[in-house]
């Protein structure tokens, strides 16, 4: 019998939920405003149930475990937020209270992990390259050797809290003028607002799509493009990826955010090589994909999915 998972990617802006099978097939989505706080796990619970009802029986007994791709400081063998600046969320249980409500094994990973993992399997595995997230957060897993580089805490990559501009604007972390701050889908839209701009921008596809006509959104995207291109020459100038890969919500921007920031790279750069960028054909996606490639993999009889 094949096995299906319920995936979840949660993100400062939305969460995302999936059922989802073999070769990354989607047969269910869901998607809800994130509410921050403990609430939000009340939502994945809800989402999960409805994704759950919509099965067939079948489809239902084939669903063998959860992932749910995280952001923040995540403790995975615990299943625990340690730390979700834009959730609010501190030492809080993720896994337990999500399987207790849905009766399933629950596998809890940082969100880049997850989207990083199958963004980078996605691109061919490539030896050397740096993968990076793009969404209301902003960060990045380096390849080296085909092998991804984590610190001592078991994750690295915070992209999104490098600062390129002390004077810029204040980061959730509380720092000011991080990558995040500038690029991050939410503080885009946030800045756009604060500057006159439209408060009705739904998205960073609707901010990129008034680009044509209005200098204001222009004006953001252009910083945006600006912050990224100093975060990832940063990031080049001390490990020297092979090859940078762009993927998340940001992203499906495409050429829109590809062709200018492959420029601006190019300005910038000074003596800091500057290698090739693309864009991962997962865009947004690549979170509930990687949440469910985990699911698949660590909720089996005999691994380590944690069950209540």
């Amino acid at each position: 019998m094949r096995s299906l998972a319920l995936a979840f990617d949660v993100g400062g802006t939305s969460v995302r939920g999936a059922v989802v099978g073999a070769a990354d097939v989607v047969m269910a989505e869901s998607r809800m405003d994130t509410r921050p706080g403990p609430a939000v796990l009340d939502d994945i619970a809800q989402m999960g149930e409805r994704l759950l009802a919509g099965l067939s029986p079948t489809a239902r007994a084939q669903v063998t475990g959860i992932g749910i791709a995280f952001p923040g400081l995540v403790d995975s063998d615990a299943g625990i937020s340690r730390k979700a600046v834009n959730l609010g969320l501190v030492d809080t249980p993720v896994a337990a209270p999500v399987a207790e409500r849905l009766g399933l094994p629950v596998v809890v990973s940082h969100d880049t992990a997850a989207a990083a993992g199958a963004i980078w399997e996605d691109a061919g595995s490539p030896a050397s390259a740096l993968v990076a997230v793009l969404g209301t957060g902003i960060a990045a897993v380096t390849y080296v050797e085909g092998r991804a580089v984590v610190g001592g805490s078991g994750q690295a990559g915070e992209l999104g809290h490098l600062v390129v501009d002390p004077a810029g604007p204040r980061c959730s972390c509380g720092l000011r003028g991080c990558v995040e701050a500038w690029a991050g889908a939410r503080a885009m839209r946030q800045r756009y607002a604060a500057r006159g701009g439209d408060t009705g921008v739904t998205g960073v596809a609707d901010l990129v799509a008034r680009t044509r006509h209005d200098p204001l959104a222009a004006e953001v995207w252009s910083e945006a493009i600006t912050a990224l291109a100093d975060g990832f020459l940063a990031v080049g100038a001390l490990l020297a990826p092979g090859e940078i890969i762009l993927g998340g919500g940001v992203a499906e921007a495409g050429g829109d955010l590809l062709e200018p920031l492959q420029a601006r790279m190019r300005e910038r750069a000074g003596v800091t090589a500057v290698p090739p960028v693309r864009l991962s054909a997962l865009g947004g996606r690549a979170g509930l994909v990687g949440a469910a490639r985990l699911a698949l993999t660590l909720t089996r009889p005999g691994s380590t999915g944690w069950s209540a």
